[in-house]
């Protein structure tokens, strides 16, 4: 019988829904200006960008939402995977951008401090947790650092590995069990995330995986993994 637990999150998607923030970061990024409002993006823009949100996994690739959207594409994962072999180059230099316009966004902290909110039951579930957990995330080590000290879940963090070590989740679960003292072979180690592709990547690993239905995917295509609707549901 295992008796302990190791949680393990995923940011955004999980315990934070920063679709906004990322939205008008991109789009900045893209079109090389500084809104620092959501309504000032196009409603159109805005709901491709809700309803294809998911296929992004580092940052670099909102690109492709942006450049699918001008092009009127509907996306697929093989059409989204195309474009990212034909776009792999301007997604680097986007990429810069990207971070770029996060860095100039967040000098108005509390402004963009309100591109962000917490999912109710995740911040039930961390605020009533007795041990800290670890997030491993394609997200800035630096941003999750403040919405987490927003949030006041900051000293429930063990240890972060965000996209600085790897935009790859198996490379970061690599880094986890390199540096993570595992105390007894009865810890159950979990982990969830609202990427399906993340957690295909990820399944040799001795880690029980969730797959979380609030996030931005909603649904798995394959229903490979274990599916929840908070993380209350973890049994």
């Amino acid at each position: 019988m295992k008796n302990s637990i190791i949680y393990i999150f995923d940011f955004d998607g999980v315990l934070c829904d920063s679709i906004n923030e990322c939205m008008l970061t991109s789009y900045n990024a893209y079109k090389n200006t500084q809104l620092l409002y959501i309504d000032e993006i196009p409603e159109d823009f805005r709901n491709y960008f809700y309803k294809y949100r998911y296929y992004v996994k580092p940052a670099k690739e909102y690109l492709i939402l942006c450049e699918a959207y001008y092009k009127k594409i509907n996306l697929s994962v093989s059409i989204f995977n195309e474009m990212k072999i034909l776009y792999k180059e301007k997604m680097i230099i986007f990429e810069k951008h990207f971070f770029s316009q996060r860095k100039f966004m967040q000098k108005n902290k509390k402004l963009w401090l309100s591109y962000h909110k917490m999912y109710n039951h995740s911040e039930n579930f961390v605020s009533q947790l007795s041990s800290k957990f670890y997030i491993i995330t394609n997200k800035d080590y630096d941003s999750v650092k403040i919405l987490s000290k927003h949030f006041r879940f900051n000293d429930k963090i063990k240890k972060i590995f965000s996209k600085e070590l790897s935009n790859d989740k198996k490379i970061l679960f690599q880094h986890f069990f390199d540096t993570v003292f595992i105390e007894k072979k009865e810890t159950r180690i979990i982990f969830v995330d609202d990427n399906e592709e993340h957690l295909v990547r990820l399944k040799f690993f001795p880690i029980e995986l969730y797959f979380a239905k609030w996030g931005y995917a909603k649904k798995q295509r394959y229903n490979s993994f274990k599916e929840i609707n908070s993380l209350a549901e973890i049994k």
